[in-house]
């Protein structure tokens, strides 16, 4: 790699995926036809590769629809041995996963690059160059391309390491309060979920780039950091708060603004991409578009659209769980009252659609992810004669 595209790396791109086009033109350079390069990173929990990064120059720059790791044993098998392979379109699309054979097909790429990333020793993805012809990838092309797969891996594994520093901070904070109060347990790991599903949807509308969306999906999780503030007596009442309680209540979103602020002043990440949009979402996730959320009574396109897609996500998440004093409701009972709620001027309409056009995914999420109580409750249910 010459020193004038390291020059471009260190001095340009504002965002990773301002990086990768940078590498991705220093590719074209040698290798014109290798027109599209991506980065998937790995979702154990719902076996998902999320494509996170993506460069194309010519051609549709739609995703692959859901790959998952466990539908597909040859990239189970490279992910498990960590080794890479060319793929080429007359000898082995059919060894794929055949969504993900015909979207190749579709968009006229005749072969296939994919390597492995790893953080660590742990596999967290992969990179995946698309040609748009076939035999593209010879050994020498292949080592070529292997010294770029490690620059990229660096780039983002390195944020991918101060995020991790972040969120495992906020995590002692959040499993504290995981031991005290009983709206957790997954809670969190299913918002997270949620919110990315609803970023997808929203992406072709509103431009949203993988990366966003990424961090949509990782800065979730931290929306009710706040609540490690809340009184004991109060957070953990297994009944419905008073006025003067729910009143104590809502002050976790400020207390959350304020503990995240200090994290980030603690791990000088202050100017880190994208915590804004992190703050965006401890702080304006309770606000509704007519104005009767809270702390701040915000109204309509002053809630950023990062908030507006939490909340939709947390409310969905307290509808279908259970609670001390309610049973988890129905999906369908819970996308009758986002509907509700929308008409109302409540929700942003465009998010609730989407938990709408995607209501088997999030059924998928609400079972995959239900807490240990509620899938005994339901194995009773299952048993009992």
């Amino acid at each position: 790699m010459d020193a004038r595209v390291i020059s471009m790396l260190v001095n340009q791109p504002d965002t990773l995926n301002g990086r990768l086009e940078v590498l991705h033109q220093a590719v074209m350079q040698k290798f014109p036809s290798v027109t599209r390069l991506s980065c998937a990173l790995y979702d154990r929990q719902t076996d998902e590769l999320k494509t996170f990064l993506t460069s194309c120059m010519t051609g549709a720059r739609e995703e692959p629809h859901k790959l998952r790791l466990g539908e597909n044993p040859h990239l189970a098998e490279l992910a498990q041995k960590t080794q890479y392979c060319v793929v080429n379109e007359d000898s082995g699309f059919d060894n794929l996963d055949a969504n993900h054979a015909a979207w190749l097909r579709e968009k006229g790429y005749f072969s296939t690059f994919i390597v492995p990333l790893l953080h660590g020793q742990r596999f967290i993805g992969f990179i995946f160059f698309d040609a748009i012809e076939g035999d593209v990838f010879s050994e020498r092309v292949e080592r070529e391309l292997v010294l770029h797969v490690q620059i990229i891996n660096m780039t983002i594994t390195a944020e991918m390491s101060m995020v991790q520093s972040l969120l495992a901070t906020a995590k002692i904070a959040r499993d504290f309060t995981d031991m005290r109060d009983f709206e957790t347990g997954l809670h969190l790991d299913r918002m997270s979920h949620y919110a990315h599903i609803i970023a997808k949807c929203l992406a072709p509308k509103y431009q949203l780039s993988d990366e966003w969306i990424e961090h949509i999906f990782m800065f979730a999780a931290l929306h009710d950091i706040g609540k490690i503030g809340v009184p004991d007596r109060i957070l953990c009442k297994p009944g419905r708060h008073n006025d003067e309680e729910r009143e104590i209540m809502k002050t976790h979103v400020n207390k959350g603004v304020v503990l995240l602020q200090r994290l980030l002043a603690d791990y000088d990440l202050i100017d880190m991409r994208d915590t804004e949009l992190m703050q965006n979402i401890v702080a304006f996730h309770h606000e509704y578009l007519d104005g009767s959320g809270y702390p701040n009574g915000l109204c309509g396109d002053e809630i950023p659209l990062e908030a507006r897609i939490a909340a939709v996500a947390d409310i969905f998440d307290a509808l279908t769980s259970r609670r001390p004093y309610k049973k988890a409701w129905s999906v369908d009972a819970a996308l009758d009252e986002l509907q509700l709620m929308t008409r109302a001027g409540k929700l942003d309409p465009d998010c609730v659609q989407a938990v709408i056009d995607e209501s088997e995914e999030f059924e998928r999420i609400v079972h995959l992810l239900a807490d240990e109580q509620d899938k005994r409750s339901a194995q009773d249910s299952m048993n009992r004669p």
